[in-house]
């Protein structure tokens, strides 16, 4: 299990999507926190837990997890961004992290999320 014992925070606005994302990592071992659909619910979720590292989606609705990503690089939380709106990411502000285009094959979702989880282990 390459996620085993990690707490995952999932951002993710489309329902199916989200539960896709989890079911995913649940999985691979991790400890899926949320999914949080809007940025107000990530934020809390950030508050009231320990995040090990987080799949972020560029676009929520109408609203953008730019607050988000910079709680999460403020915080020392690794992340990687899933989304199909990468352009978004060239704007000023966005924290550099690693970028999976959606759809994604699973077993590249959990790689990737592996990858940035270690980072916050070692």
């Amino acid at each position: 299990m390459q996620l085993e014992h990690q707490q995952i925070l999932v951002v993710e606005d489309d329902f199916l999507i989200a539960m896709d994302l989890a079911e995913t990592l649940r999985e691979a071992g991790a400890e899926v926190v949320g999914p949080a659909a809007t940025v107000a619910q990530a934020l809390e979720l950030l508050s009231g837990q320990p995040i090990t590292a987080a799949v972020l989606d560029v676009t929520l609705g109408k609203d953008v997890s730019l607050a988000v990503a910079q709680r999460l690089a403020g915080a020392g939380i690794p992340f990687v961004y899933h989304s199909g709106q990468i352009a978004l990411l060239r704007g000023a502000g966005w924290p550099k992290a690693p970028v999976i285009n959606k759809p994604a094959l699973p077993s590249v979702f959990v790689a990737a999320v592996a990858r940035a989880a270690q980072g916050r282990a070692g």
